[in-house]
């Protein structure tokens, strides 16, 4: 079990000075219930298609008592063009500053469908296949605008993992855009440049990278450390040094030689400190893939999976909380934190750290 000491509050707090908040903004910060500083961390999804459900209701009485910081939408929640904007129409009402999340990569990853009246993207292969980068600009431009005019501000996209044909998750259905850093962060820079001027969030995904994997972290952990090479982080470096990372999502992944215990990336401090912050030297956000996932679910209680999700510096937990809908989870993550940091397993600086960070990014989009 990972104990902070002086050094990492000392770090934590220098990542939130770095994050741009002068000292009076961390100070405000460290003055909200840390109940309410937990909820900003939150990234909770509901049962339900339309604004009229119980479920809407739930999400909004959580917005309304600053329990969560967004709502994520998956398939079952967009069965409809009318239901799903509804329902980000009556969340965004109530939290304006809240996330909306939806994945909208294009291909067979896009939510906001053309079955359902919007734009087709295709899907990156294609995309890279037939445009240059600042033809498939032009096309990222028309579907952000789309995006937020449908109520939404965070893109669980774009894609950065290496193509692979092998691969049954992203090779086999295209959602890579090449298979070297620079030709992928030339088309990823292009999708994130025109959803940040739209207004909205990219979460680049899936680090530190998924594209050579052999299995479906859905169903289970999948153990990448027999196919992984150092190649398949040169699209995060470079996006990095472009200044296009502004959140990022890390896999359900098993990668030993980043990580020799095993431990999946979402719960690991040696490849998401040590690798993504330290190694690569990135100072944005980081968000956990679904915390329901079965990768996580059949290895981890639910406390147990967002104490260590936090420790290994994630910022954003996302939970689909569909598996086993319960309507008061964000209460009881805020008691697991408040009780982790009573036990001295966590510190409220590491909570406002994470804060500091999601303030900086919001700013970025308005």
């Amino acid at each position: 079990m990972f104990s902070p000491d002086r050094r990492d509050i000392l770090r934590w707090g220098a990542a939130a000075s770095m994050a741009g908040l002068c000292p009076g903004a961390l100070a405000e910060i460290a003055r909200r219930p840390l109940a309410e500083r937990v909820g900003r961390m939150l990234l909770l999804g509901f049962i339900g298609s339309s604004a009229d459900t119980e479920g809407a209701d739930i999400i909004a009485g959580h917005l309304q008592n600053r329990r969560i910081g967004g709502v994520l939408f998956l398939r079952h929640n967009v069965r409809s063009r009318e239901g799903a904007e509804s329902s980000a129409r009556r969340f965004g009402a109530i939290d304006p500053s809240a996330w909306m999340a939806i994945d909208q990569e294009g291909g067979l990853v896009q939510r906001l469908s053309r079955d359902l009246g919007y734009t087709h993207i295709p899907r990156a292969m294609q995309v890279a296949e037939s445009r240059t980068p600042e033809e498939a600009g032009t096309l990222y431009r028309l579907g952000a605008a789309e995006f937020r005019a449908a109520g939404f501000n965070m893109n669980l996209a774009p894609v950065a993992d290496l193509h692979d044909p092998d691969n049954a998750v992203i090779g086999r259905h295209g959602r890579a855009y090449g298979t070297d850093g620079a030709t992928i962060a030339d088309y990823a820079s292009a999708f994130i440049a025109a959803y940040e001027a739209a207004g909205a969030v990219c979460a680049i995904k899936h680090f530190p990278g998924h594209g050579r994997s052999r299995g479906d972290s859905h169903d289970g952990f999948v153990d990448i450390s027999g196919s992984w090479s150092e190649a398949e982080l040169a699209p995060f470096r470079e996006l990095i040094a472009r200044d296009k990372a502004h959140l990022v999502m890390g896999g359900h992944l098993t990668l030993r030689p980043l990580d020799p215990s095993g431990a999946p990336v979402t719960v690991s401090r040696p490849i998401l400190e040590g690798v993504l912050r330290g190694r690569l030297g990135y100072q944005g956000a980081i968000i956990t893939d679904d915390l329901d996932m079965a990768a996580i679910r059949q290895n981890y209680d639910q406390r147990e999976a967002v104490l260590r999700s936090i420790e290994a510096g994630n910022d954003i937990i996302m939970l689909s909380n569909s598996a086993a809908p319960d309507p008061e989870l964000p209460q009881r993550i805020a008691g697991w934190v408040g009780d982790a940091i009573a036990e001295g397993r966590l510190t409220e600086a590491r909570i406002d750290a994470s804060v500091a960070r999601l303030e900086v990014l919001k700013a970025r989009v308005g």
